[in-house]
């Protein structure tokens, strides 16, 4: 045995024996044996759903006395009620240290401006936490509130020569578009900038790649959720790598059953290794991903993960399967890419809505052509008016977007 597997190994018997402190643990586990359970027998235990963490309610899985404690966190709950989170001091460490692997090499010399929203929400607490860690400096430039609208925060980035922007890529599209509407073109009048880190929403290749153009600076995505904290983190090569210091990742058949070949997508199972006041065992979260080794130039051993969306935005249309990431890689490979867009789920057919203030420079056809072509499905266009850019210059908080919307969402 390696060291690392019998790291592994040793984590992952603390993390069963800790994990049966949470009430939700104590009742799942009540028929399997208490101690003596090892890691090469982790697909015999029961699988954790969303299900079970609601019915479990808010203190169903802390498995920690209350005075251990350091944070609260709860995901937007848009999509459902939302998913709750306990972090001891120690945990928030550890998420610092999850992002600070992240590609984009913080050092003491760098200014970041966070732009995640600090209501609730996990990702700011995080990032400010790898900051600390490496010396940075932070801006707290929260998202979704009045006190730093979009001007206000490009006011910031020029005057304070922020070196590092992280937010949900969804903010990053917007801050340019506001930034354009003020006259400035970031990629050029913000020199100071080096890097961008993201998180919080799926982020393909070629929305990445926008991004990059938008600002003119490198692009960094982060993968987990408000339950795990951060799984997975891009190094400087853009690959995904799995923090496997704090996780096993499984990727398993849509009953959860069984593991898919290597390589092949499937739904991800998360087990938290090291986290103290929450941890999860086979977390069935519903996202589906592939997980495979890799021999990357940047010295990192994690394997590689890469993200497809979520079940509930899978669309079935004439026998093709789309994930959340086709259709995220047929809008972003349009020219110019729109600034807003939605896709709407039809009987057989895919309705499309854009925006752009650059609208002219498509046709209605020409953009149905290439969807269509790209997703293989029939596509209908309708080129609109999504966003409204004077929200973007006042001091109107930013809303989450939906970006695909089913059919039995109405």
């Amino acid at each position: 045995m390696s060291d690392m597997d019998r790291e592994k190994s040793e984590k992952f018997a603390k993390m069963y024996t800790r994990i049966q402190q949470s009430p939700l643990y104590r009742k799942k586990l009540s028929t399997y044996a208490s101690q003596g359970i090892g890691i090469e027998q982790l697909s015999t235990l029961p699988l954790t759903t969303k299900q079970d963490l609601r019915d479990a309610g808010i203190f169903g899985h802390l498995a920690v006395d209350n005075k251990e404690v350091a944070q609260y966190h709860e995901s937007t709950g848009t999509t459902g009620k939302p998913a709750a989170s306990w972090f001891t001091q120690e945990d928030l460490i550890t998420g610092g240290r999850q992002l600070k692997d992240c590609g984009v090499q913080l050092t003491s010399e760098d200014l970041i401006l966070i732009r995640f929203p600090y209501a609730l929400a996990l990702p700011a607490f995080l990032m400010q936490q790898a900051a600390w860690q490496t010396g940075a400096g932070v801006v707290p430039a929260s998202g979704r509130t009045v006190v730093t609208p979009y001007p206000r925060v490009i006011s910031l980035i020029r005057k304070l020569s922020v070196t590092v922007l992280a937010g949900l890529p969804r903010e990053m599209e917007l801050l340019a578009e506001a930034a354009r509407l003020e006259g400035a073109d970031p990629s050029i009048d913000l020199p100071s900038l080096r890097a961008i880190c993201v998180a919080g929403e799926l982020m393909s290749e070629k929305r990445r790649q926008h991004i990059e153009k938008l600002w003119g600076v490198p692009v960094f995505n982060m993968y987990g959720s408000t339950e795990t904290a951060n799984i997975a983190t891009m190094c400087e090569h853009g690959i995904m790598h799995i923090v496997e210091e704090d996780f096993l990742v499984e990727v398993l058949s849509e009953e959860g059953t069984e593991p898919v070949p290597q390589g092949e997508k499937g739904f991800a199972a998360i087990t938290t290794l090291t986290h103290q006041a929450s941890p999860l065992l086979r977390y069935f979260n519903e996202d589906i991903i592939t997980v495979e080794p890799v021999s990357c130039p940047c010295g990192r051993t994690g394997a590689k993960l890469t993200h497809y969306g979520r079940s509930r935005e899978r669309i079935d249309c004439r026998e093709h399967v789309l994930e959340a990431s086709d259709l995220q890689e047929a809008i972003y490979s349009l020219s110019p890419v729109p600034t807003g867009w939605k896709v709407i789920e039809q009987e057989g057919a895919l309705h499309v809505l854009l925006d752009s203030h650059q609208a002219d420079q498509w046709t209605e056809n020409d953009v149905q052509s290439q969807l269509s072509s790209h997703l293989q499905v029939p596509v209908t266009v309708e080129i609109t008016r999504l966003l409204d850019r004077a929200s973007l210059i006042d001091n109107t908080p930013s809303t989450k977007p939906v970006y695909i919307q089913k059919r039995k969402d109405g």
